[in-house]
């Protein structure tokens, strides 16, 4: 078995190996009756090789599934799907920040619906109330709808100046209606609001992967991360491991890394660092399972007991364990 560090999915604890697929591999190991022993391998490239020489029966750990290694390898029953993240660091907002979220589409948006909510409630009021309540909603057609919306502005905000009132049964049952869905409304617009503001709180300078092409970005050799980086011509350091990639980031030696969206996930939040984050949009999903040599007589042992395994209440409070909900 050959196996390599990439928490949460495989790492040594002690004398012992402890992770997602470590977890995965003894319980299918135990369904189909398999002895074995698990033989480290320092990097990816390394244990796939093994595996393709015939030096491993199996591969375990963070192992994608990419077009590549399937022209080489043969592959088991995918056991979680997640995909390639973009690390980088965050920059506390300040008031340019706040600023420039205030005059935002986001921003302005909200106060246009909340605009349009509002006229829409005084021309309905005003319809109503024209004939029975002209000395507070008469007037010329502006005006109405004006008084309306003015009406309904008072309304929903609850300041209640009591200075127009509606006397028709229509009138009535709308402001009491209004009145309710004025609760819904203003903590609707109120989160639009708090989202727009506080959204940017915390700043980066990349945004997804059309920002790469102008940063530098750190990724680990012969992983999908870098091969993805390569074929869409982004240039890119290389390093050994995972941590080291985010070492980089958190150093300022890159601007960001691509690699294993949970492995780096995992590994900052072990880390406790508040200045390093994964953005939560993917560059690419990808699927996660065992390698093993093409045409391999283990495949459908190992693909059987996964079926069994992987739908169950147990396998998924393992991945809640290590992975989140």
């Amino acid at each position: 078995m050959a196996v390599k560090a990439s928490p949460p999915f495989s790492y040594p604890e002690g004398d012992r190996w402890d992770g997602v697929s470590v977890e995965l591999w003894e319980s299918v190991a135990d369904k189909a009756g398999l002895e074995y022993r698990l033989r480290p391998y320092k990097t990816l490239a390394d244990m796939l090789e093994a595996v393709e020489l015939g030096q491993a029966d199996v591969a375990i750990g963070a192992i994608s599934v990419t077009a590549e290694r399937e022209r080489r390898l043969d592959f088991t029953q995918p056991m979680y799907r997640a995909g390639l993240g973009i690390a980088t660091r965050s920059e506390p907002g300040g008031w340019s920040t706040t600023l420039r979220s205030l005059f935002s589409w986001k921003f302005f948006s909200a106060v246009l619906a909340l605009v349009l909510v509002l006229l829409l409630v005084g021309l309905l009021i005003w319809l109503l109330e024209r004939r029975k309540n002209p000395q507070q909603f008469g007037g010329s057609v502006s005006e109405g709808i004006g008084n309306g919306f003015w009406w309904s502005a008072v309304t929903m905000t609850t300041v209640g100046y009591g200075d127009k009132a509606p006397v028709s049964l229509g009138g009535r049952v709308l402001g009491l209606v209004w009145m309710f869905v004025s609760i819904i409304t203003i903590s609707g617009f109120t989160a639009a609001i708090a989202s727009s503001v506080t959204v940017n709180q915390l700043q980066t300078r990349i945004d997804g992967a059309g920002d790469l092409p102008r940063v530098t970005v750190a990724a680990v050799a012969n992983t999908s991360g870098a091969q993805w980086l390569s074929a869409n011509g982004i240039k890119h350091q290389r390093f050994d491991n995972t941590e080291k990639a985010l070492r980089a980031v958190a150093l300022g030696q890159a601007d960001a890394a691509v690699g294993d969206a949970p492995v780096m996930r995992y590994i900052l939040s072990e880390r406790e660092d508040d200045n390093l984050l994964v953005l939560p949009k993917l560059v690419r999903e990808e699927s996660y399972a065992f390698a093993v040599a093409n045409g391999s007589p283990l495949r459908e042992t190992l693909d059987q007991a996964m079926l069994d395994i992987l739908p169950t209440e147990s396998w998924r409070m393992v991945l809640n364990r290590y992975l989140g909900q």
